[in-house]
């Protein structure tokens, strides 16, 4: 529902979007020629329309800050959307002359031809559809993290990057850090033989909001739902990050930002066909196993231990990423395999050490030495034993310089011809999106090797966990 006409930003002139596009529409999906994909000049005010303006989404609408679309971009707010009016409320009235909505598909409709991309920032079971959709308005992507809640979810906005041409972004703000990459591959602390993650837990069983609560005036239910199973209104839904219908889980929430890097630095993006080029280390699968606490029917499991076996690639030794998620027994077998390594390499450190009780953390594993990272995008970086590299310098460059655009910055660089920006979907967020929701997956079906194809998105030997990567959307809603 549009809720004002307001002031409808057009930068002057006969141009509009979808007449300098001139979309071919194929399948559901535009594909775009080069020549139809429009350029900026440096000069020029993007034109930003906003999905989700409560909550997270309040930082990219306000006038200053890390995250404001105004400074930290220069682009203006030219629409803005949202389901819940009372969290909006301080957002709509900023701008008074703005466009505003509830619905998502009516403001892409209404307000495409003068935007130039969407940001969006509402729970992570609604990530996808308006990210699909601006898409295939021709529309640049900025989409927080956890970028989607399933795997599917993750291969579509990926492939529409691909044929659209357009500049995505998912919003882990450090992206990945250069000089860990760049020491794995240098083998600074040896032949990388194992990496350990540890971070929070799920809620574990819950039960089920019971009924007999009224929708209040200022929501709108059916759209804050959006493609997830219809029932009835209760707050507790509303605490969204505890259901597995509407969350990624700690993968999507924390290991968006903090496994980043490892992703990268394993090349494990090399499994993955990455627009139309197929996936440099050939067709591979991984095996991926969990044991948890439980298998709740609407949260996540308070612990579990979850197993990536990767195989070789890009010149690099399959190898075993671990991650122990939450209390309880998943940290007391982190804290046994910590104790029996330092036992195994008494000259590396001690195994109580108090880095090892940070709420987060991963422990890189090599042949002659360990390294400790923490943080968004493992910006602390750390190698022990500490005496053997204390004052090591940066390992030689790989990477090529300058690094692709981080956050809001590197996402309006790829608008105006820069290169794809560092979270840019089809070339890394999106493979990377599907590797760590395999986490879920596997939670779901604890003791059993889950083999899975990146190629063609699909767990091979079990049918079940297979149907996990593309769940139903509820009646009128689509991808």
């Amino acid at each position: 529902m549009r809720h004002s006409a307001g002031n409808r930003g057009n930068r002057g002139g006969d141009w509009t979007r979808r007449a300098a596009l001139k979309a071919v529409c194929i399948g559901g999906a535009l594909v775009l020629k080069p020549w139809q994909v429009r350029s900026y000049a440096a000069n020029e005010q993007l034109q930003i329309g906003v999905v989700g303006v409560g909550g997270r989404g309040a930082g990219f609408v306000a006038p200053e800050g890390w995250s404001s679309v105004r400074q930290q971009i220069g682009g203006r707010i030219a629409a803005l959307c949202d389901v819940n009016r009372q969290r909006a409320g301080d957002a709509f009235a900023r701008y008074p002359g703005v466009p505003t909505y509830e619905d998502f598909r009516e403001m892409i409709a209404e307000e495409g031809e003068r935007l130039d991309g969407v940001v969006v920032s509402t729970p992570d079971h609604t990530h996808a559809a308006p990210s699909a959709r601006a898409l295939r308005a021709g529309l640049h992507v900025f989409c927080e993290k956890g970028l989607t809640r399933t795997i599917q979810e993750a291969r579509v906005l990926a492939d529409l990057t691909s044929a659209t041409g357009c500049s995505t972004q998912m919003g882990n703000q450090a992206g990945y850090n250069e000089r860990v990459i760049e020491h794995i591959w240098a083998e600074t602390i040896g032949e990388l033989r194992a990496v350990w993650m540890w971070g929070g837990g799920g809620a574990g069983p819950r039960p089920l909001p019971s009924r007999g609560h009224s929708v209040p005036e200022f929501l709108n239910w059916d759209l804050w739902l959006g493609p997830a199973a219809d029932r009835a209104y209760h707050p507790d839904w509303m605490r969204w990050a505890t259901w597995r219908d509407f969350a990624s889980g700690h993968p999507g929430m924390w290991g968006s930002h903090l496994w980043a890097t490892l992703f990268k630095a394993l090349q494990l993006e090399s499994l993955w066909p990455l627009g139309q080029q197929p996936a440099a280390a050939g067709s591979q699968t991984i095996w991926i196993r969990a044991e948890c606490s439980e298998v709740p029917e609407a949260t996540f499991p308070r612990w579990r231990v979850v197993e990536w076996d990767i195989p070789a690639r890009m010149g690099m030794r399959p190898i075993r990423i671990t991650w122990f998620g939450g209390g309880g027994e998943s940290e007391r077998r982190r804290r046994a395999a910590i104790a029996e390594l330092f036992r195994e390499h008494p000259q590396w450190g001690a195994a109580d050490d108090e880095r090892w009780s940070s709420w987060t953390g991963n422990l890189w594993i090599g042949t002659e030495g360990l390294m400790y990272t923490f943080g968004h995008g493992c910006s602390v970086m750390q190698m022990l034993p500490e005496a053997k590299y204390q004052g090591v310098g940066p390992a030689p460059q790989v990477l090529a310089r300058p690094l692709p655009g981080k956050f809001l910055r590197g996402w309006a660089a790829g608008m105006r011809d820069g290169p794809r920006p560092m979270g840019c979907f089809e070339q890394f967020s999106g493979p990377f999106t599907e590797w760590y929701l395999l986490a879920n997956i596997a939670a779901r079906f604890p003791g059993e090797r889950l083999e899975f194809d990146p190629v063609h998105c699909r767990v091979v030997n079990h049918d079940s966990a297979d149907r996990e990567i593309r769940p139903p959307y509820r009646d009128g809603w689509t991808l």
